[in-house]
């Protein structure tokens, strides 16, 4: 389920590689696996929802993975936006998740324009 949130959340005209898509499991897993067991289990019944939520969302039966790429963006788009409050906190919860390992990627840090190691983090300032 995670490799299918990750490629609709950010696949654009080029689909993302395996190897960044195993990176998203194995950070997500590395975060859940130490939760409590509360959140832990908030988090696998938001993901178990999601997997059959096409069925309301969508009116299509199929699960969430099993959707076409476009299909599950356009779901995650409806679920963002809509006016019933768990699907929107369904998407921000996994998004949110999945953005941070997704923005500590060399190539994708340059790509937003940072500097790398060239910042300029700790400038004195004289008075």
């Amino acid at each position: 389920m995670i490799r299918a949130i990750a490629e609709a959340l950010f696949t654009d005209d080029v689909p993302l590689d395996d190897a960044m898509l195993e990176a998203f499991v194995t950070n997500i897993d590395g975060f859940m696996s130490p939760a409590s067991k509360t959140l832990r289990a908030g988090l696998m019944l938001m993901l178990e929802a999601l997997r059959w939520l096409p069925i309301i969302v969508m009116g299509k039966p199929a699960t969430f993975d099993d959707l076409p790429i476009a299909a599950r963006t356009e779901m995650l788009e409806r679920m963002d936006r809509s006016r019933f409050s768990p699907f929107p906190l369904i998407v921000v919860a996994f998004k949110t998740m999945l953005t941070i390992p997704y923005y500590e990627d060399d190539e994708r840090l340059r790509a937003i324009g940072y500097p790398g190691e060239a910042r300029k983090r700790y400038l004195t300032v004289k008075t």
